[in-house]
């Protein structure tokens, strides 16, 4: 069934119109890569104190769309949405707001992302397994934690470092093995497959500024000073894309919400795993 599932996924992305720039050939998205983490994994039920009571399990949120018919076993499928190179590109120029191509998969490419949610849950129903994908439910919500800021009941970064997808970087990104420069989505289902296995020991394994206290690369290109030696302030980022980016670019570039991803390009770990580099060899992004 993963192979059925799989290439449907690959497919999709592959051949769906959505998946592409207004008037141009140019992709929002390539390949993806896909993971698998169990309903049950006790991660899940920790991110309740790492993030907050608020952020809810895969089974609360199967429970709450079926009840009584809820699954007792099941699966949480993810996928990482490398950004095309093409749209990486452009955003490398950017010193102070993203470019036109980034915003442009930012709003429309997210479309996409729910219409691939859609597809993987219409798939996994019609082959007679309970499948809800969280973000698409009553029970996804925005939140403002006095602990960590804004934050919502389900992460798809977190549910894709459970599934063995990545972990985590300075700026609160997602590092994978086609780097950080991307979207994610996942879905969960009654359908029981075997879990990725997770080839990392901690949630910061593949950012070089933990492990090595080399790079800092998203420290110098964000804009607002929102990424420090201590991390990743998400007020100052929300403030800055709300108050200065949104205003400068949403009307010109014809978008409802231009994101930034500064820190996701011209970084080392932008497309890829970054190795740690001998002491004096240059990194590069």
């Amino acid at each position: 069934m993963k192979k059925e599932i799989e290439d449907a996924i690959r497919g999709f992305v592959g051949t769906s119109s959505s998946n592409r720039m207004k008037d141009s050939d140019e992709r929002y998205f390539a390949e993806p890569i896909i993971g698998y983490a169990d309903i049950h994994d006790p991660l899940f039920a920790e991110y309740k104190s790492i993030i907050g009571d608020f952020h809810l399990t895969p089974v609360e949120f199967l429970e709450a769309e079926y009840g009584a018919l809820c699954p007792q076993n099941g699966t949480v499928i993810c996928w990482i949405l490398p950004v095309s190179m093409g749209i990486r590109r452009s955003n490398k120029k950017g010193k102070k707001v993203p470019s036109s191509e980034w915003s442009h998969m930012r709003c429309f490419g997210e479309v996409f992302n729910d219409a691939l949610r859609k597809y993987v849950v219409a798939l996994l129903n019609s082959r007679g397994h309970r499948t809800i994908s969280p973000v698409l439910t009553a029970q996804w919500k925005r939140i403002v934690s006095p602990d960590i800021g804004h934050a919502s009941t389900w992460s798809e970064r977190h549910a894709a470092y459970a599934a063995g997808l990545g972990t985590f970087s300075l700026s609160d990104g997602l590092i994978t093995r086609k780097g950080i420069a991307h979207r994610a989505g996942s879905v969960i289902t009654g359908l029981v497959l075997e879990p990725t296995a997770r080839p990392y020991q901690g949630p910061y394994d593949y950012c070089l500024k933990y492990n090595a206290n080399a790079c800092g690369a998203c420290i110098k290109r964000c804009p607002a000073g929102a990424i420090t030696e201590n991390g990743h302030n998400k007020e100052i980022c929300s403030q800055y894309m709300r108050e200065v980016i949104s205003p400068k670019v949403n009307d010109k570039y014809g978008v409802t919400i231009s994101g930034c991803g500064l820190c996701q390009t011209k970084v080392p770990c932008e497309r890829r795993i970054p190795a740690i580099k001998a002491e004096g060899e240059k990194i590069r992004g």
